[in-house]
């Protein structure tokens, strides 16, 4: 008899795991040999070689010589352009081997290039070459990679990151995440800051040799930390955050996820992990995790307004964040943006707004939940039969920015963050200040006194995002629990750039404004940036 857990009905967003299954079942993705995959971020900065990623997992149980790996890169003008890396190494011994190949063709290109990786192994006595990954049935396409020609739109002390992603400690029986120091060289060479590791927390207490068992001394969860630690000793400039995707108890006793970072103790959550059949009530409520946690640590609700299958429902428990969930104030912030472009319009922004309007001071956040996948993702769709391919939950597309003025480390991160000096993007950037009759300041996520201000807004694309489209300010007022649309500016005299100061007395006594904007480019596509709200407080005003 063949036992289906649940884990069959749980979408994958992982490199693809092709050893695991059932048995007496047939499996269309099982090969005697390691997974083997080329990966490459889906853009670079100005300047940067291109870093190929190489990933070998399970060479402890299939060992592989690895002759060489021959990249060829191709440009829409028809040029090409190519290198052979010799290594003649044995593989072996190995859960995770890894190796990053800097390709540079030594000429300015720029645009959109495909990058074709082959990499010829020798396993059992065979010579065999593949293209892009070992998978059985992947497309194996190349990898197409945008060379950007001007640096991610910022302005000074914005730092960018992901804050939702998923390393090598998040491990199961279809899926794999890439481990950290790769992740981390890719993630600056993309234009990117820092990140924020979120494994799960079903994954993070297994046992280091078992997908489904646990280990109460959770030997996982404390080396993450510690690679965490040494990596960023080593590291200039750019920060990882430690942390955990944990599945929660909502207010309905159902399943939701919830990133806490930087929180020394690890939080238990194996109520939707699938490791054990109709197991499924959570460990822990959301409250009863914020009341444990540490003063320095983050608490964010994780895609909290994604559509839940009615199978994870069932079988799962799986939920949605209540309106309920929101109000315990250690509750620092709402991942509004999980990777794709369309949940930035949809439930999540009018799920934010309504809070902002009952008072709730919480900050945005952008993440891409990628397990991994730096320029596609390669899934199993129904395990052990199909395979998927999509240009989704990339890591690095949708980014947090954070306005850190002070020397730019964990700490200081952790600390801006607290203070809500947020925005999300996935490509321009706007930034804005008031100043009261006083004199008096405040920058995105600060709070402010006054009856007349001046506004000063800036925004930024590149002809990578594209032109600015419309640059839009909404103002909340508390008192009449709603939000208009207070100004809207479609035209500039530079169609990358946006500057206006502007005076006003038409703000609610007690109330916010927070601004959008958006950027299109000549083929329709759009890209967009939200902020955290400036907050107008003159509940002692005399």
């Amino acid at each position: 008899m063949i036992n289906l857990t649940p884990d069959l009905l749980i979408p994958f967003f992982l490199y693809a795991e092709i050893h695991y299954k059932f048995k007496g079942l047939y499996s269309r993705l099982f090969k005697k040999e390691p997974e083997i995959i080329a990966d490459a971020p889906f853009r670079l900065e100005p300047g940067e070689p291109i870093p190929v990623l190489l990933l070998i997992k399970d060479a402890f149980r299939f060992p592989v010589f690895l002759e060489s790996v021959f990249v060829l890169l191709s440009t829409n003008a028809g040029e090409n352009f190519c290198e052979t890396f010799t290594f003649n190494e044995t593989i072996k011994d190995r859960k995770f081997w890894h190796k990053i190949l800097y390709f540079d063709p030594l000429e300015k290109l720029s645009g959109m290039v495909q990058l074709d990786v082959h990499i010829k192994i020798k396993i059992n006595g065979k010579t065999r070459v593949y293209r892009n990954d070992n998978y059985r049935i992947s497309s194996h396409l190349p990898l197409d990679i945008f060379l950007a020609e001007e640096p991610l739109p910022r302005f000074d002390n914005w730092y960018f990151g992901d804050f939702h992603y998923h390393s090598s400690f998040t491990e199961d029986q279809v899926e794999f995440g890439a481990p950290l120091q790769p992740t981390a060289q890719l993630a600056q060479a993309m234009g990117l800051n820092f990140f924020a590791v979120t494994d799960h927390s079903y994954d993070l207490d297994d046992r280091e040799d078992s997908f489904v068992l646990n280990d109460p001394e959770i030997p996982k969860w404390y080396k993450m930390r510690e690679e965490v630690k040494r990596l960023n000793s080593k590291m200039n400039n750019f920060v990882i955050l430690p942390g955990e995707e944990v599945s929660a108890g909502n207010s309905q006793n159902r399943n939701v996820h919830l990133l806490i970072i930087n929180n020394k103790r690890f939080f238990p959550g194996k109520g939707d992990g699938a490791e054990q059949w109709l197991k499924t009530k959570p460990d822990l409520s959301i409250n009863e995790i914020l009341e444990q946690l540490e003063k320095n640590a983050l608490a964010i609700a994780g895609h909290p307004e994604l559509k839940v299958p009615f199978l994870q429902k069932l079988l799962i428990r799986r939920g949605k964040w209540q309106r309920q969930d929101y109000l315990n104030s250690r509750l620092e912030g709402f991942q509004i943006w999980n990777g794709d472009y369309e949940e930035i319009i949809g439930n999540g922004t009018s799920r934010w707004v309504q809070l902002l309007l009952a008072g709730r001071k919480l900050s945005l956040f952008a993440g891409n939940d990628a397990h991994g996948n730096f320029n596609r993702f390669r899934q199993i769709g129904f395990p052990f039969f199909t395979f998927r391919e999509m240009v989704s939950q990339i890591f690095g597309n949708a980014r947090t920015g954070v306005f850190v003025n002070n020397h730019f480390n964990g700490t200081n991160l952790i600390r801006e963050i607290k203070k809500r000096h947020t925005l999300v993007t996935n490509g321009p950037i706007v930034d804005f200040q008031l100043q009261n009759e006083n004199g008096e300041k405040a920058k995105i996520g600060d709070t402010i006194r006054g009856k007349n201000f001046q506004l000063i807004l800036n925004g930024k694309s590149t002809s990578e995002f594209g032109k600015i489209k419309s640059l839009k300010l909404f103002l909340g007022d508390l008192e009449k629990k709603e939000e208009i649309e207070f100004q809207t500016f479609i035209k500039t005299k530079d169609p990358y750039l946006f500057e206006l100061k502007l005076n006003s007395s038409d703000f609610p006594k007690n109330g916010y404004l927070r601004s959008e904007l958006l950027a299109e480019k000549t083929d329709g596509k759009l890209s967009r940036c939200l902020t955290n709200p400036i907050w107008i407080n003159n509940s002692r005003w005399e």
